[in-house]
């Protein structure tokens, strides 16, 4: 009865120990998550490794990343206010179209269309975000870690950084997941997101980071 026993928990013990250590093998491959900016601490994050006004002496003009994610920054602010005015409007002016519609039968098709513009315009902001969300308004670098981070807006503006390793990272060329965007606009590609980084190692403050980033992605000969 002993021996059964015994063998018993020797079962459960060996059952415990497998189930453990399958899923400390899934933790360990599973990419990491999103994070909020807010979160993570400077320390932590690393120094930013771009060229940027704001690391630049004063009185320094806007480089290039500066201009982009200005752009960037006031597209979506300004598309989303939009939409937000257009969410608020689409019942007023359907009810009113509809109405004369209902007194006027040939304003029916312009009532169709006019709907299906501010729907249309209501959803824009998808739309950008899906593209947006691919270009970094930052890229910091902390080199005790080796670990990347990429900063990005969310919807709603907020910042989420995406933080990840130089073997995760997958050239746009060679990416499987290429097939399955609907815009092919990427240079890299990290736990199946595209990203559309600069690979202009002179926008780079810190040419073996920038080195480090992309030892997966093959950079055409006199790319700028």
């Amino acid at each position: 009865m002993a021996a059964r026993i015994s063998l018993l928990l020797c079962g459960r013990s060996s059952i415990r120990s497998t189930v453990l250590l399958r899923l400390a093998s899934t933790s360990s491959s599973s990419p990491m998550k999103l994070q909020s900016l807010s979160s993570i601490s400077k320390e932590e994050l690393g120094p930013s490794i771009l060229w940027q006004q704001s690391n630049l002496p004063s009185g320094s003009p806007k480089t290039p990343h500066d201009v982009v994610a200005l752009g960037v920054k006031a597209a979506k602010i300004l598309s989303l206010s939009s939409s937000v005015a257009g969410v608020v409007m689409v019942p007023v002016l359907s009810s009113y179209l509809w109405e004369a519609a209902a007194e006027r039968p040939s304003m029916m098709a312009f009532a169709v269309v006019a709907n299906s513009f501010l729907i249309l315009l209501s959803f824009t902001p998808l739309l950008l975000h899906f593209l947006a969300k691919r270009f970094p308004m930052d890229i910091h670098y902390n080199s005790h870690t080796q670990t990347f981070s990429t900063v990005h807006y969310s919807f709603f503006m907020r910042k989420y950084v995406r933080r990840f390793r130089k073997e995760e990272v997958v050239d746009a060329a060679i990416a499987p997941e290429m097939k399955k965007v609907w815009i092919p606009l990427a240079t890299m590609f990290v736990h199946g997101a595209p990203l559309l980084v600069s690979l202009d190692r002179n926008a780079y403050k810190d040419p073996a980071a920038f080195d480090s980033l992309t030892t997966n992605v093959e950079i055409p000969l006199n790319h700028d």
